[in-house]
Formats: C-alpha cells, sequence, structure tokens
C-alpha cells in the first residue's frame, strides 16, 4: 500500500460515516428545534440525527426528558431531571441543575410498548394540526423520535386546552401513561429535595420557587451614655438540608467607665402558620445591664418570651412576659409591634413591658438603602432610638449592613 492510499481510505471511510450520520429532518424545526439543539448538548442527551440506533424516543414533560433508544434487541432508558437555578430572585445569571436516572430494562420496555401502542410516532407537530390552538401560557410537551433514516421534531403546546379533540386525547394519554409508568411527580420531587436551599428555582414556566436567602448583618451600635458597641445577627432558612427557621442577635453597648448594655434574641419562625397573609414567630429575649442611674452604679437582668404574628400590611404585633430578676424579681407584660413602609424602606418597632406600675419600653426607626446586582453588599441601615428602662434613659443609634 503506497503512502496515497494511506491518505485516500481513511478520507473515505470519513466521508462516508459523515453522510451516513445525515438524516432527513421532519416536523417542527423553527424554534423549539434551534432551542434544543443546545439544551441537549446542556442535557448531555443522545444526538438522535446521528445515532444509529433502529428507534429512539424521547418525551420532553416539565423540568424532565424520558429517553428510550432501542438497537437491535436491546432497549434502554433514562430520566433526566433539570432545573433552572439563580443565586437570588433580581440575579439573571442561571445556571442549570441536573441529574440522570438509568431506567431498568423492565421501565425501559414499559415504555417502549406505551410509545408503540399509541399513535404519537403517526401524529404531526400542532402547527399542522386542525382547530390546535396556541397561546403563550400552559406547557409545551416536545416528542422526538428517530429511526436510521429520518429524524422527527413535534411540539404540543397545552393539548388539555384543545376542546378533547381526538389529536390532543392522543397526546394527554402519553403524558398520563409515560407519567404513572415512571412516577415522574415523585422522582421529580426527590430530586428537588436534594438541591441546595437557596436562590430562586425554575423548571421553564412562569412561576419561580425561591428560599429565603440566609443573611448576617454586621454593624456599629452606639448611645450617648454607652458610644461603643457592635451589632451582628445572623437568619437562616436552611443550614444545608436542615430546615431552621430561626435567627439571632446580638447586641453590645459599653463605655470606658465599665458600664455596659448587653442584648441577645434567639428567634423561631413559621411556627404554626406559614403563608403570605399570616405567619408566625416565637423569639427569647436576654438583657444585661450595668448602668448608671443618679450617680449611682445599677445592674438589672431581665428575660423576656414572647409569641407574634406578622399580618397582612407589613404589620406584626407580640404579646408575651417579662422576668426582671436578680434583687426584683418582677414578673410583668410585654407587648411588641412593628411596621414596614415599603415605598420609604423604613421600619418601625415598638416595645414595652409593664411591672405595676412602672411601664419600660423601647421605640426604634431604620432606614434602608438597598442595592442592586453585583454590588458586594445587599443593604445598609441606618437606626435611631429611644429607650426608657427602669428610670434609665438614653439615645441609641446604629449602622448596620447585610451580607
Amino acid at each position: 500500500m503506497n503512502k496515497l492510499q494511506i491518505i485516500i481510505i481513511p478520507f473515505l471511510l470519513l466521508v462516508q460515516t459523515l453522510f451516513s450520520q445525515t438524516k432527513e429532518i421532519k416536523g417542527d424545526t423553527a424554534y423549539w428545534y434551534k432551542r434544543n439543539v443546545e439544551f441537549r448538548k446542556t442535557l448531555d442527551l443522545k444526538d438522535f440525527e446521528k445515532s444509529e440506533d433502529d428507534f429512539n424516543f424521547r418525551f420532553w414533560n416539565h423540568g424532565q426528558v424520558i429517553e428510550i433508544s432501542k438497537d437491535s434487541s436491546v432497549i434502554n432508558g433514562v430520566i433526566v431531571n433539570y432545573i433552572y437555578h439563580t443565586k437570588k430572585a433580581n440575579r439573571s445569571q442561571t445556571e442549570t441543575f441536573t441529574n440522570k436516572i438509568l431506567l431498568t430494562s423492565k421501565q425501559s420496555q414499559n415504555v417502549y410498548n406505551i410509545v408503540q401502542n399509541s399513535k404519537i410516532l403517526e401524529l404531526p407537530s400542532d402547527k399542522n394540526i386542525e382547530k390546535w390552538s396556541q397561546g403563550m401560557d400552559g406547557i409545551t410537551y416536545i416528542v422526538e423520535h428517530s429511526n436510521k433514516e429520518s429524524y422527527w421534531q413535534k411540539n404540543y403546546w397545552t393539548p388539555s386546552s384543545q376542546d378533547s379533540i381526538p389529536e390532543a386525547i392522543i397526546v394527554m394519554d402519553l403524558v398520563k401513561e409515560i407519567s404513572d409508568t415512571l412516577k415522574l411527580k415523585e422522582v421529580y420531587t426527590k430530586f428537588k429535595e436534594t438541591l441546595p436551599k437557596k436562590g430562586c428555582y425554575n423548571s421553564g414556566g412562569m412561576v419561580n420557587m425561591c428560599y429565603v436567602s440566609n443573611s448576617l448583618e454586621l454593624g456599629y451600635s452606639g448611645a450617648t451614655k454607652l458610644p461603643l458597641g457592635f451589632f451582628t445577627s445572623y437568619s437562616a432558612t436552611y443550614i444545608g438540608k436542615t430546615k431552621i427557621n430561626g435567627s439571632s442577635s446580638l447586641q453590645y453597648n459599653f463605655d470606658n467607665n465599665g458600664f455596659h448594655h448587653l442584648n441577645l434574641q434567639i428567634a423561631k419562625w413559621n411556627i404554626f402558620h406559614k403563608n403570605s397573609n399570616l405567619s408566625d414567630y416565637i423569639a427569647y429575649n436576654y438583657q444585661n445591664r450595668n448602668v448608671n442611674i443618679n450617680d449611682r452604679r445599677n445592674k438589672f437582668e431581665n428575660h423576656q418570651i414572647k409569641y407574634g404574628l406578622n399580618l397582612k400590611k407589613n404589620l406584626g404585633i407580640g404579646v408575651g412576659f417579662d422576668y426582671l430578676s436578680r434583687n426584683y424579681n418582677k414578673i410583668g407584660g410585654h407587648f411588641y409591634a412593628s411596621k414596614w413602609f415599603s415605598k420609604l424602606n423604613v421600619s418601625t418597632t415598638l416595645s414595652t413591658s409593664v411591672f405595676e406600675n412602672q411601664i419600660n419600653y423601647k421605640a426604634e426607626i431604620f432606614k434602608d438603602i438597598n442595592f442592586n446586582n453585583g454590588f458586594p453588599v445587599n443593604r445598609i441601615s441606618f437606626g435611631i432610638g429611644y429607650e426608657d428602662f427602669m428610670e434609665y434613659k438614653d439615645l441609641y443609634f446604629s449602622f448596620r449592613i447585610l451580607i
């Protein structure tokens, strides 16, 4: 064999292979076909246009792809779950989470039989079906199938809204039989349970499922009598896969003369109620003070427990008790109210405790400045508050950043 033959023979074999992979493309080759060419690569799906299998079938469900292949007498299949994820609700950068589940031989055979026994392989795409209406909402089912010579892609927009025309019934029956056979809803639910509990998720529809992001807040806290101090808080809906629905905060004010005010709070929310109109919480608050009242050093320690509701119109209320320990040993009622003014980005709180003829209270107001994408800080808050506690009066001010 000479050198020319060595070069020509592999070239001819390559050309033959390329031509043998070219199939006639049928069906709807407009928007969905072009979109799926790229998305198939993202999901690492088989290229039906080049496959030499005797038969391939692919069904696109909501957030799922079911794929069946038959080569000679061997039938195999796979479920590919997918979902789009953004780290925050207002972020446009999206990533795709996926997982693959190999079907058993029996499952693959069952789905293959369902497809062969239905009329889906002979059914044209919806744009070629008389009386099949189109719309913007709803769900579009995509069906792909191929043999050694041809490849078809077909789209079916919301068959349930097609007035029960025969073609729509064929699609709906196929969807139901495959879904029931493979328990697709249960499979997808288990897939979503494995996802990180943060950011927003979308399976390709109009609705996002968002988790409240865990947040860390840090800042300076001071007062006219206790000018030094700091504030920190952490809120978490989930830590890993464990649901927390809780928060903790620590505020500490002090001066150079040994006086201080420590305020520690732990809270848990969504205990009995969780919806857009009503949610609830329970909170424990511990305070330790060493303060100057009438030129005398006074020490106080109190424990507050309250149960509260967050109502419509950004209004919160709470009620509980306040135990003043150390030398006082008094138990009083504790009341709390908050209001958020969304247009102004301003929040206000008022808390009060009543011990016989003694009324303690604290009023606060915060102004928030929120930042857009790309900024390292999510929010900056400026706050001012006034407290009257056991004849100790002070004006508080703070600066906080939310990370």
